[in-house]
């Protein structure tokens, strides 16, 4: 299994040009793949947060989690589907 984000903090999410699109509870990041790629299961109850996501598509992507620990994910490029009641975020890290 991944490590886990807070929760309760959740993360939030910013486009390629660093425009808020929302913010998500509950995002895990999955042990990394055999093609080095970064994947994040997110689940959130933002329509447009989860729309943005469903339709990225080799975008830039910053998540920012919002808990004290304040790490955050700076994709390169990122694509986004539907994984059953979350979104699977998956791309390559600057």
């Amino acid at each position: 299994m991944g490590d886990t984000f807070d929760e309760a903090g959740g993360a939030r999410f910013f486009d390629a040009k660093k425009r808020d699109v929302g913010w998500a509870g509950k995002v895990t990041r999955r042990t990394p793949t055999l093609g080095g790629l970064t994947v994040l299961d997110v689940t959130t109850s933002e329509p447009s947060l989860a729309s943005f996501l469903r339709t990225l598509d080799k975008g830039r992507l910053l998540v920012r989690r919002t808990d004290a620990s304040g790490e955050s994910f700076t994709f390169l490029w990122a694509s986004g589907y539907e994984n059953g009641p979350e979104i699977r975020v998956r791309g390559v890290l600057e």
